[in-house]
């Protein structure tokens, strides 16, 4: 991980984009065209069965193609959500490319967390047809650094991101904040508030997807980076002028819990203070232990001592319950703090911004 913070930072997005957009992209390619269905079987078996698949090799081939096809629904990608991916991809290509030819790795000489991640889907890209002839075509230098970055070595330090910006720019303001920032984006909005679809806005296509939990907790994490990092003057320029921040930073959230303070008891009256407090509640008690019509002396002495005693007891209950009740109030407050992603997961606003474990710094590893 770079040092620079702001590098940093933007490592981690990229790592990102790779582990949850570029393995959409690596997954549709794979198990949504023939020839290349085929292609992965015949590979997958030959590692699972290296000394002979069992039963007849067609009919296995054709069932791990199912079972692999089968799992289109749960990347998003048995819709409109795979075109818009292949878009995507042919454009990273292309600009990655162009940013491959000026610099050994993605943030200058050494490479990043972003590097092992992005080649990582790229290397198994290449061993499909379909990719792998848009990575030859379009991406000559992006094809060699993969196979450099299959044992690679650094020859010098990170870049500074004035350095790098010229290239590495367009990557995030053309590819990402188009396509991957603004599915991110909606996708943890929408986990968060519980919805069984959304729409999204990716390029000029508009997509009715399902959320992906998965993919939201960790397209969280990433914002709760961002909410230190955003003060790093370098990396908040840059996020502005790619148009990243609005995707990065967490939307204002009104929030609606009840507060613990309000109930639904009735409104209380003014009670009077000092002595008239103590005189009013003593002719309130002594008025209502007059003895009634037909009591003796004896029998109304005794009612007013249980009733007295009745009334100390509740009295002491009230106190105890009424402290009870506002240390559950103070302990609840904080339990039930945040947004919830699926059950019992703390939420986008459940960390300070003030926290320094979202410091995007050199320590801080995906």
């Amino acid at each position: 991980t770079p040092a620079d913070p702001a590098l940093a930072f933007l490592a981690c997005v990229l790592e990102e984009y790779a582990d949850v957009w570029l393995a959409k992209a690596a997954f549709h390619y794979r198990w949504t065209r023939k020839k290349d269905q085929r292609l992965a079987a015949q590979r997958s078996i030959e590692e699972y069965y290296p000394s002979g698949a069992p039963g007849e090799r067609r009919a296995t081939e054709d069932l791990a193609i199912e079972n692999m096809a089968g799992q289109l629904k749960t990347m998003q990608l048995d819709g409109d959500l795979g075109p818009v991916v292949e878009k995507s991809f042919k454009k990273f290509i292309k600009l990655l490319d162009d940013h491959l030819k000026k610099h050994l790795f993605i943030f200058g000489d050494r490479p990043s967390i972003a590097d092992f991640a992005i080649a990582g889907q790229l290397i198994q890209m290449m061993k499909d047809p379909t990719p792998a002839k848009i990575i030859e075509k379009d991406g000559e230098f992006v094809a060699k650094w993969c196979e450099f970055m299959s044992a690679p070595t650094a020859s010098g330090p990170f870049a500074a991101l004035d350095d790098l910006k010229e290239t590495l720019a367009p990557i995030f303001a053309d590819d990402l904040a188009a396509f991957f920032l603004p599915w991110a984006a909606e996708n943890l909005e929408n986990s968060l508030a519980g919805a069984e679809t959304f729409e999204v806005a990716l390029g000029k296509d508009k997509l009715t997807l399902a959320p992906l939990r998965s993919a939201a907790r960790s397209f969280r994490e990433l914002r709760r980076k961002f909410v230190t990092g955003q003060a790093i003057e370098a990396l908040k320029a840059f996020t502005d002028e790619t148009a990243a921040t609005v995707f990065l930073q967490r939307p204002p959230r009104q929030d609606q819990r009840p507060d613990p303070k309000q109930d639904a008891r009735p409104p209380r009256t003014e009670a009077p203070e000092g002595d008239a407090a103590e005189d009013e509640t003593t002719e309130t008690a002594e008025a209502s232990e007059q003895p009634r019509d037909g009591d003796t002396s004896d029998e109304a002495n005794r009612k007013r001592k249980r009733r007295r005693r009745r009334r100390g007891g509740r009295n002491r209950a009230e106190g105890e319950g009424v402290s009870a009740e506002a240390g559950s109030d103070q302990d609840g407050d904080d339990s039930a703090s945040g947004d919830e992603i699926g059950s019992g997961e703390a939420g986008d606003d459940a960390v300070s911004a003030a926290s320094d474990d979202n410091a995007p710094d050199a320590d801080d590893k995906d």
